[in-house]
C-alpha cells in the first residue's frame, strides 16, 4: 500500500494543475502530503521571482548610475 502511495505522490509532483486538483479530490488520505508539495512548489516559485527581481533591480541601478556618470563627465 505504501508503494502505491509513493507512486501517487510522484505522479502528483509531476502533474499539471488540473490533474493535481483531480488527485486531491480523489485521494483524501493523501491531502496533507499534497498540500506540502504545493507549499514547497509555491515557495520555490516565489524565491525565483525574488531573485529575478533583485537581479533586474541591480541591472537597472547600474544603468542609471553609468548614465548619470556619463552626464556628469559631459558637464565638466
Amino acid at each position: 500500500m505504501t508503494q502505491n502511495h509513493e507512486k501517487i505522490i510522484t505522479e502528483y509532483r509531476d502533474a499539471d494543475f488540473n490533474r493535481r486538483l483531480h488527485m486531491y479530490l480523489q485521494f483524501p488520505p493523501l491531502r496533507s502530503k499534497f498540500m506540502v508539495i504545493d507549499q514547497v512548489d509555491l515557495s520555490d516559485q516565489l524565491s525565483g521571482h525574488a531573485a529575478r527581481r533583485r537581479s533586474s533591480l541591480t541591472a537597472l541601478l547600474s544603468v542609471l548610475f553609468s548614465a548619470t556618470a556619463g552626464c556628469v563627465k559631459r558637464l565638466f
